[in-house]
Parts: structure tokens; sequence; C-alpha cells
């Protein structure tokens, strides 16, 4: 997937075929704080996704006939978001981000994909945590790494939390 915000509309369409406008109020709600994108992204994402033919058009009825050009995910588009899901995601700056997009992407039920982006996730904390270069012990250096150890436990802490509640779905589950 060659964008966070093409794979997101991706992932709305799969949950629920609709149309653009419906599509971008749901971006809204379910990337607050994570992607933020104006309107028109989401309609070049769609235009997008269609030509690459991981989505595609078709009439949205109502009560009177058809109301919308909806779209929905082709059999394409599905293996194209589950293979972005599970797709490595590269140690940067940006790799907690890139998971918690992901993590958000995760259909609800899809217990498997959230668990392995948990403990991908919970690599990456580690992985980071144990990369920072030493400092010179000044205060803002101190300031600065006891900013990211701040940052480190509070993510383990939801690496935790997660999986508890996980957990708990899974033994619901169990007959």
């Amino acid at each position: 997937m060659r964008s966070a915000v093409n794979a997101a509309v991706l992932s709305l369409v799969i949950a629920r075929p609709s149309y653009g406008g419906e599509i971008g109020r749901r971006f809204g709600e379910r990337y607050d704080g994570l992607l933020a994108t104006p309107q028109q992204h989401i309609y070049r994402a769609l235009r997008t996704l269609e030509e690459d033919g991981l989505i595609e058009s078709f009439p949205l009825e109502g009560e009177d006939g058809p109301v919308h050009d909806g779209v929905r995910a082709t059999a394409k588009g599905a293996r194209a978001y589950r293979a972005w899901l599970r797709e490595p995601v590269p140690l940067g700056d940006d790799a907690l981000w890139q998971l918690k997009v992901r993590f958000a992407s995760t259909r609800t039920a899809d217990v498997e994909t959230a668990r392995y982006l948990v403990d991908a996730y919970e690599r990456a904390v580690l992985t980071l945590a144990r990369r920072r270069a030493p400092r010179s012990g000044g205060l803002i250096d101190r300031a600065l790494d006891e900013e990211r150890r701040v940052a480190a436990d509070a993510a383990l802490r939801w690496v935790a939390w997660i999986r508890d509640e996980l957990r708990a779905i899974a033994d619901d589950r169990t007959p």
C-alpha cells in the first residue's frame, strides 16, 4: 500500500461499503489523532484504490432506488489489506505511529491480527528504547531521556492492558 491514508480508507470500505462522504466521516472518527487529512484526500484515495483494482463502484440503494455511487472492496483489495496489516514495519522514527495506524485499521473481530500488531508494537518500543545513545548527563539530556523512558513505560503498560483485553475476548469465545 502506497500510503497510510489509502490503507485506512480501504479498511473502512472493507468494514462497510459506502460512499465518499460517509467514508470521510468515519475516517475522522476512527483515525482522530493518528491521521488527519482533508476530505479531498479521501476522494483521491478512493480514486487510487479503484484505479488499482482494490475497490469497485456500485449503486447504493435507498428506499426509492439508487441514492449514491458506493464503493466496495474487491477480492484483490481484501488481499492487499491483509498483506498491509502484516507487512513488516521498518524501525524508524515513525514505526510506532505506523503500527498504531494498522492497529486502528484492524477489524474488531480480528483478534489474531490485533495480537500480531501488539507484539510488533512491543518489540518496536523495546528496540527503540535500547537504541538511545548515551548523553552528556546535562539537564536537557536527562530531561529528554526521562521523557523517552516515561513514554516507553506508558507504551508497555498499554501493551499489557490490550493483551488482557484480547485474552478476555478469547476467553469469552471459548466454548
